[in-house]
């Protein structure tokens, strides 16, 4: 009898069953750089407790939608801890679906960047004591959600460059890392965040070139910020066509600590810019005199909605006519 019929059907049995996924258990950075250089779609990376201190780039290499790659952290309260002093914690450069969960990043120039990376999930992460900003979307990165983090202590050497999150790039860096075009990192989402306190910059800095995210649920602490570089607004809204909503802001200065003026701001660095965004639901404490949402004069499609409220500024709610919204 021939085995064709047999060895045929194996072979088509083999191309049908997916690839087995991995789990590499990493307790060094050596394993870790080893891990990720070896990891394919579906594939988890699990960091035991403890420090590890090294370069770590995730660059070129992508899960898929319906199989991520998963970096995470250790259950309970122990802490896997990513340090780069002067560097950058976590790199990813041209990385797609990915989940990086419960992981801390500090003690490092800058917290976790993104470059050209989309479809991303960052959560339950804690991003404190870096040199400058904490989480960058930036160079096209993409629909990309952050979430359920604690951000704080950011800007420890260039406090007007310690923004908590970071989304796309001035327009005076588009030729550095955009090819001279708008930076569109779009569709980015920041929910149910800790962001503060001693965020020296914005908690979030929303940039011209940037459209369509959406900043939901987030608790800001004011307390700490530095005022440098402009930095007196917990949100500043640079973008077009983001919704900002069900937020809450607080601030409590020290006598010395009054460098907060407005929850949040919208100005126009470039032309076409700052229009077309949407606050709604949001909740401020200020104690300040400043407004809770301050629009610059002349930007259009700016909605701010009658359901936000503030209490301790004398300023009010808002710059603008609040609209009522359904």
């Amino acid at each position: 009898m021939s085995l064709k019929p047999a060895v045929a059907f194996i072979t088509l049995l083999a191309i049908a069953l997916p690839a087995m996924a991995t789990t590499y258990k990493v307790t060094t950075a050596k394993e870790l750089q080893d891990a990720i250089g070896k990891v394919k779609a579906g594939d988890v990376i699990q960091l035991a407790a403890g420090t590890y201190k090294d370069k770590f780039v995730i660059k070129n290499k992508s899960g898929k939608a319906d199989s991520p790659i998963q970096l995470t952290g250790p259950a309970g309260s122990s802490a896997a801890v990513l340090v780069n002093s002067g560097g950058y914690g976590l790199y990813l450069d041209h990385a797609n679906y990915w989940i990086i969960d419960g992981i801390t990043v500090n003690n490092s120039g800058k917290g976790i960047i993104l470059d050209t990376s989309t479809n991303n999930v960052l959560q339950n992460l804690t991003v404190h004591d870096v040199d400058d900003e904490g989480i960058h979307f930036r160079a096209f990165s993409t629909d990309n959600v952050l979430k359920n983090s604690h951000i704080y202590n950011t800007g420890k050497k260039q406090a007007g460059f310690g923004e908590g999150v970071y989304i796309g790039s001035a327009n005076s860096n588009w030729c550095t890392y955009t090819s001279c075009n708008p930076d569109k990192s779009d569709r980015n989402k920041v929910l149910t965040n800790s962001i503060g306190p001693n965020v020296n910059a914005e908690g979030i800095d929303i940039k011209e070139g940037s459209s369509d995210g959406l900043i939901q649920g987030n608790t800001f602490d004011g307390s700490g910020i530095s005022g440098e570089n402009y930095a007196d607004s917990v949100i500043d809204v640079k973008g077009n066509n983001y919704a900002i909503t069900g937020n809450t802001v607080n601030n409590h200065p020290t006598s010395s600590d009054k460098n907060l003026l407005d929850g949040f701001q919208v100005h126009q660095a470039y032309t076409g810019w700052g229009k077309n965004n949407k606050f709604s639901s949001n909740r401020f404490n200020l104690n300040t005199k400043g407004y809770g949402i301050n629009v610059q004069p002349g930007l259009t499609g700016n909605i701010v909605c009658d359901n936000n409220s503030v209490t301790n500024t004398t300023g009010g709610v808002a710059n603008v006519a609040l609209s009522h919204c359904q």
